[in-house]
């Protein structure tokens, strides 16, 4: 009979085990699908930026900013280049009453219905440095009158028709023209590469903010952990009374309150997880890992090197150049629309026309034409003074202002070096208290399982190792976003020493 239940038991749970290793080959079979959908990216801080540069939204961004100036700056520049444009005017109808005259000399009304149909090529040429622009006209028109009992049709030939445009005693808005745009030109690549390094500045802090938002996760973690122990033990302890009531009520609050404190940094990194994938173009949903520079690099800067470097790269400068040159140029276009102005046209042209269009290019007429305008301002009621006078005084607040924006900038550009020499040795010295605070921490937790420190003191341990481990990983962000904002303000690598240059990868 024993015999008889061993063998029943031993075919039962023969059975069960099979049933379980099918499972557990199923389970086994899904694992690498289930792993693959979970795809896991790790990143140090140098990888991450790279990351962004080449796949952010700011940088696709940055790209097409880049492409529309260049492609501004070519436009620019080939207007300056001879242009030939082609016009046509396809046939119209006109049927109309107009006035006509006679060869008296008097006007009569006549009833008109014709079709007109032209064309031509013109090619222009500017001449930049006076300020001029030459034309050369080749063209052909064509009218067909319809008339009681007469048709006709009449062609218009002008082979070449050369003019000349040329102002006189006024601001050759050419010129200034041109010297903005070097200046545009000259700064176009260092624009980019501010941007590119805004970007680095913002994905260093989004790549600490995770880790910060990991490391609190961890942490709280792990002060749920140790309350939970804290707490059973001080049940234990008031069983048999070697605590007060006021000790246990103080632990299970602690606990209470690392579980809440759980709850808001898990929600916490999840939102900053979600702002990561975005901030850095980042598509799925995929495992991140960040592993931050935990030593700073050993820098010494000096600040007017660092000054120089500013106000030899960095865009802001270009512009303050050109606002005073926007100034000036205003300045300069009063002046002269309220002087004395005259303007010189000067053509020459052979023309024709007959029945026949072969019979409209021979014997052709010349066409000269030599035009100059000239305007004096008498009285204007103090007009032209008041002009004058307030675009000098737009002159002189854009070269105020803008010489403060370049102190301000000079200020900046000085502290954040001399801001930087500092924060290395305060990391240092932060990592150095988060050392001590985590041993400390775990002191007071073996101290108290053996009772030799009250609850308040290990307490204030635990505080102690949470503050200083925040002190320390906000001390490294403070420190590469730093790092990335004079980077930023100065295009200039501290740590590699030498310039930054960006260029855009098509």
């Amino acid at each position: 009979m024993l015999t008889f239940i061993i063998c029943k038991w031993i075919k039962i749970i023969s059975k069960q085990g099979i049933k379980i290793m099918k499972r557990l080959i199923f389970l086994f079979l899904l694992l690498p699908a289930f792993l693959y959908s979970q795809e896991s990216i790790e990143f140090n801080l140098d990888d991450c930026i790279k990351y962004a540069i080449r796949n952010s939204p700011a940088a696709k961004s940055a790209k097409a900013s880049y492409k529309a100036r260049s492609s501004r700056i070519n436009a620019f520049n080939a207007g300056y280049l001879p242009q030939l444009n082609l016009t046509a005017s396809l046939p119209g109808l006109e049927q109309e009453i107009v006035p006509v005259t006679q060869g008296v000399g008097s006007d009569e009304f006549q009833y008109r219905s014709q079709y007109y149909s032209s064309g031509g090529l013109t090619l222009t040429q500017k001449i930049a440095p006076l300020g001029s622009q030459f034309t050369v006209f080749s063209g052909l028109s064509r009218i067909d009158l319809f008339s009681t009992g007469n048709n006709r049709s009449t062609w218009l030939a002008n082979p070449v028709s050369i003019s000349y445009n040329q102002p006189i005693f006024t601001y050759n808005a050419m010129k200034w023209e041109i010297k903005v745009q070097d200046i545009r030109e000259q700064m176009n690549d260092n624009e980019y590469s501010t941007a590119i390094e805004n970007i680095s500045m913002s994905t260093a802090q989004i790549f600490f903010d995770l880790y910060i938002a990991k490391m609190n996760l961890r942490n709280a973690e792990q002060n749920i952990g140790v309350n939970d122990t804290l707490n059973t033990i001080s049940k234990g302890r008031f069983e048999v009374g070697r605590i007060a009531e006021n000790d246990l009520l103080q632990s299970e609050l602690a606990y209470l309150n690392a579980k809440n404190a759980y709850e808001r940094a898990l929600l916490d990194y999840r939102q900053v997880m979600e702002e990561f994938s975005v901030t850095l173009g980042i598509s799925g949903n995929s495992q991140i890992q960040v592993n931050p520079p935990l030593i700073v690099p050993t820098l010494e800067i000096d600040e007017e090197f660092a000054v120089r470097q500013a106000m030899e790269n960095n865009p802001d400068i270009k512009n303050i150049e050109i606002d005073n040159l926007r100034a000036a140029i205003n300045l300069k276009a009063s002046e002269s629309n309220n002087g004395i102005n005259a303007n010189l046209i000067a053509s020459y042209g052979l023309n024709n026309s007959a029945d026949l269009l072969p019979d409209a290019y021979r014997d052709l007429s010349t066409n000269q034409r030599l035009n100059l305008t000239l305007q004096v301002p008498v009285f204007q009621w103090g007009r032209g003074s008041s002009e004058i006078e307030a675009a000098l005084e737009d002159k002189n607040r854009t070269e105020i202002n803008n010489e403060l924006q370049k102190k301000n900038l000079e200020i900046e550009v000085r502290y954040q070096a001399l801001r930087l020499n500092q924060l290395i040795r305060q990391v240092e010295i932060s990592a150095k208290a988060d050392t001590i605070a985590a041993r400390r921490f775990e002191v007071a937790i073996n101290r108290y399982y053996v009772g030799k420190i009250d609850l308040n003191s290990f307490f204030i341990a635990q505080n102690e190792k949470d503050s200083a481990f925040q002190s320390y990983i906000q001390m490294l962000k403070t420190f590469w976003t730093s790092y990335y904002n004079l980077r930023r303000q100065t295009l200039y690598d501290f740590i590699s020493d030498k310039k930054i240059v960006h260029l855009l990868d098509n």
